[in-house]
């Protein structure tokens, strides 16, 4: 053992007697030591004895629930790999849960300290029955260069690509909730407001965080302050959104971080009635320690707490999840194509006799292996429509059989709707498959679909969107105005038409209340102001209209009218 770790600390550049930052943690977690980081590790050694486990926390002076994860020195590209003994199921049931190891380089210097959820390695170790399934069908996190290769097969691309662009194509509009607000400032604060989120290119921004979010299990988001230092004095420190936590005009940039560039630096494991519970308070990014407020993170398919820290505290990736379906749809093409290719078969039946027999008699398989060859080259030579191919009418016969097709289509297609199902989105829109049949159309199926996009929208965007929203208004005017809001703009569409009818409804219904006294011309002009939908909400109906209006008599009750007869 001892040669072992002193193998281990010469292989990653560390001095054996100065731990030098590394967190010797278990002998599984060592293991990855001079891997491409591995999402598991292939040949863990035995347990470490007690002496090799990290130290307890400085503040805590016990494990505390603070947490460095992984090995900064042992991590990372390169490097030869270390005979080790077979693993165990017990092994790989432990390894399970251990923490991401980033690649060298992503996290900086610092000694790492004991988490309290250390045990959950002896935990899943106990477990192994209930665990080794989990191993075996690939549900482990598979590391985001395996992740990147998958991104690259069109199968995995699509699905994800398809979901960010429809999340992002209608956007979202700005509003005012104040129905006293000034219409013309209004305008001009909304207006502002739209070009600044032009100018920090945040569509396209949350657009490529939705594609990491998908395709990697997390997306990051980095708010650059101008003049803030890209180190760790700068970005350590937490951004709050108020007017004293940022300046006007200090927001200069916003900037997509790949998640392999980043890992955490420490959670808070050891007390789940706290709000930061399972949740990263800073962040490593390639080697600069970043406070978790300056990076805005997205994780569209969430873990299990037990799972975050093998998780790299992303979730799980849609390429992974579609995985089995993708495979199986490959080799159900492939298998399509090879039967269609190969669906007729010539045959030839002639006498073999002549060319099984030897000097003593005849033997079994033992063929003239180039008569018979040169007399199918010869028919392969010959055949054609416009050739003519002799055989013996005695002792020669020639047949085809041809395999049976009906049903592959079918097969295939049934694959392919296996594929879209997992991400719900519509055959037409993922593959261009038309429904067929009479009577067919997707549009059900788009509705829905554009039901679920509504949805991630507000689950996923809103909360980043939100953030942003507050640090534009704070580096424009160097306050936030309660009365500002934004909203999605809904991806079915009404026509011109179904648009003219629903606001002609409108118009009769609010003229037969204003003539039943049930609301006033005000209330309407209110209401129709409010109407996202409405095709006036930007014609300033809030006010009401100067002296009355000109038909002040028409909207008043028949009651009003017949009283004002009498006097």
């Amino acid at each position: 053992m001892t040669n072992w770790l002193a193998r281990l600390r010469g292989h990653s550049g560390a001095n054996p007697a100065q731990g030098g930052g590394v967190r010797a943690a278990t002998a599984a977690q060592q293991s990855k030591a001079g891997r491409m980081e591995p999402f598991l590790p292939h040949n863990p050694p035995a347990a470490a004895p007690s002496s090799t486990r990290p130290p307890t926390h400085p503040h805590t002076g016990h494990g505390g629930g603070k947490r460095r994860l992984g090995l900064s020195a042992l991590s990372g590209f390169g490097g030869h790999a270390l005979e080790e003994p077979s693993p165990t199921i017990q092994d790989r049931a432990a390894a399970l849960f251990l923490p991401y190891q980033p690649p060298r380089g992503v996290r900086g210097a610092g000694a790492a300290a004991l988490a309290m959820d250390e045990g959950l390695g002896a935990y899943a170790s106990a477990q192994y029955g209930m665990v080794s399934s989990f191993v075996e069908q690939g549900l482990a996190f598979k590391g985001y260069p395996t992740l990147a290769a998958m991104m690259l097969r069109a199968e995995f691309r699509k699905p994800v690509e398809i979901i960010a662009r429809e999340a992002t194509r209608a956007w979202i509009r700005f509003r005012c909730n104040g129905v006293q607000a000034d219409a013309a400032q209004t305008a001009a604060r909304l207006r502002a407001v739209e070009v600044e989120f032009l100018r920090l290119h945040v569509r396209d921004v949350v657009r490529r965080q939705i594609v990491h979010g998908l395709g990697f299990g997390v997306g990051h988001i980095w708010v650059g302050l101008r003049g803030v230092p890209l180190n760790d004095a700068g970005q350590a420190v937490p951004l709050c959104p108020t007017p004293h936590g940022m300046a006007r005009g200090q927001l200069e940039r916003l900037v997509n971080i790949d998640p392999i560039w980043t890992t955490p630096n420490s959670y808070n494991a050891d007390n789940p009635l706290r709000a930061d519970y399972y949740r990263p308070a800073d962040w490593w990014v390639q080697g600069v320690l970043v406070n978790s407020s300056r990076l805005l993170s997205v994780v569209p398919f969430e873990v299990p707490d037990i799972l975050k820290p093998a998780f790299n505290f992303g979730g799980l990736a849609l390429p992974q999840m579609l995985e089995t379906y993708v495979h199986n749809f490959l080799r159900t093409r492939q298998s399509v194509s090879d039967m269609v290719s190969n669906f007729a078969t010539k045959i030839l039946k002639t006498d073999m006799s002549g060319t099984m027999q030897s000097d003593t008699g005849v033997q079994y398989a033992d063929i003239d292996a180039q008569s018979v060859t040169a007399r199918v080259a010869a028919m392969n030579a010959w055949q054609s429509n416009n050739g003519t191919f002799v055989l013996d009418r005695e002792s020669e016969d020639f047949d085809i059989k041809s395999a049976p097709l009906s049903g592959l289509a079918e097969l295939q297609a049934q694959s392919q709707e296996f594929m879209a199902g997992i991400p719900g989105i519509p055959l037409v829109k993922l593959f261009g498959i038309q429904p067929q049949g009479l009577n067919a159309s997707s549009q059900g199926e788009i509705r829905v679909f554009y039901d679920e996009i509504a949805a991630f929208q507000e689950a996923h965007m809103a909360p980043v969107l939100r953030a942003l929203f507050h640090l534009v208004q704070l580096n424009l005017w160097g306050r936030i105005d309660p009365d500002l809001d934004f909203e999605f703009v809904p991806l079915w569409q009404m026509s011109e038409q179904e648009a003219a009818a629903v606001e002609k409804t409108k118009t009769d219904m609010d003229t037969a209340n204003i003539l039943s006294g049930k609301i006033t011309p005000h209330e309407a002009r209110a209401r129709e102001a409010a109407d996202a939908q409405s095709l006036y909400r930007t014609a300033g109906l809030a006010h009401p209209m100067p002296g009355g209006g000109p038909d002040a008599d028409f909207v008043k009750t028949p009651q009003a009218k017949r009283a004002e007869q009498h006097e």
